[in-house]
């Protein structure tokens, strides 16, 4: 019985650290898609930036899905630009743009990881109801999207890139919003379109309620912090999170929250699909060509960047 149960030990030790090993050869694998892009969206060697000092990076964070299914990773997306790592095309449009001084430069991440399990986002919920000690919050994919783009800005301040950006959409906006607040002395800026994470006008939080409760967790988290130096972008048809929803960020110093309302998704087509988007569509209404031609209008992100970088320059960096 004693020689049984060990053998029992043995094999959920070894198949935890298997499963472990695999999840860790697979980021490796995806780490690899972590790259430059130009305003095409083709990957370019790091070889080609001569002057890194003065670059501006700008890293981007792409959407996500449920929290126990893998990211995609795609380059060329079935849908439109739902839920993958291409970049939201405006974000694209920077490759290159002079900003007092700096250079931009776009680096696209891609996490390609798998959050909570659905058996143990139920334990989670168990854990939730008892107020006892929350052993499972590491499982969601939020916060193991974090510890990647921590680990990307490291990786390219160590090769000579200081002055960085983050930027996302959806879940990749929420992440980014969230590292700003905590980080502020790695990151000087960020650029959030239709930031998410099961949101209060989520309807998978009657089914998950407990990323509800997650998400309470991180809103007390960014109320931590005094200034966010960043600039939002909402809507009133997103079905995660519109401006009121997201209104507790206006309460931040250094904080731009934009409600675009106007544009309306009908009258919008998809930046890489020549398809009218439906009405439904608020939240993805960043991948689509009218919103470019928008922020190009209200020069917003040009903006943003001007005014991020003459307060690194003049007093961040001092």
């Amino acid at each position: 019985m004693k020689k049984i149960f060990l053998i029992i030990i043995f094999l959920l030790i070894t198949n935890n650290l298997y499963a472990n090993t695999l999840e860790y050869k697979g980021l490796e694998k995806l780490s690899k898609k972590n790259t430059f892009m130009n305003d095409k969206g083709k990957p370019y060697s790091i070889e080609e930036i001569s002057d890194k000092k003065n670059s501006l990076v700008i890293i981007y964070n792409h959407g996500s899905i449920q929290d126990h299914k893998q990211d995609s990773c795609k380059a060329k997306p079935k849908f439109g630009y739902i839920w993958d790592a291409a970049v939201v095309p405006a974000i694209l449009k920077l490759h290159n743009k002079k900003i007092n001084g700096l250079e931009v430069k776009i680096y696209r991440v891609c996490s390609g990881v798998k959050g909570m399990s659905v058996k143990n986002q139920k334990k989670y919920r168990n854990e939730l109801k008892s107020k006892g000690k929350i052993n499972l919050i590491d499982e969601f994919k939020n916060i193991k999207r974090q510890n990647i783009i921590l680990n990307e800005i490291e990786n390219l301040k160590n090769l000579g890139f200081d002055k960085i950006i983050l930027s996302g959409w959806s879940a990749g906006g929420w992440s980014s919003l969230i590292l700003q607040s905590r980080y502020p002395e790695k990151i000087i800026g960020t650029i959030a379109f239709n930031p998410a994470f099961a949101g209060p006008k989520n309807e998978w939080q009657k089914k998950f309620p407990e990323w509800g409760a997650f998400r309470e967790l991180q809103v007390n988290e960014f109320n931590k912090a005094d200034t966010i130096n960043a600039i939002i972008f909402a809507h009133e048809d997103d079905i995660f999170e519109d401006p009121k929803t997201l209104s507790f960020f206006e309460n931040f110093k250094g904080l731009n929250l934009i409600d675009y309302s106007e544009l309306k998704p009908t009258r919008c087509t998809w930046a890489n699909v020549d398809k009218k988007m439906p009405s439904n569509k608020g939240h993805n209404i960043p991948q689509s060509k009218c919103f470019t031609k928008y922020l190009e209008d209200k020069n917003y992100l040009i903006s943003f960047l001007e005014n991020i970088v003459y307060i690194f320059k003049n007093f961040l960096y001092r």
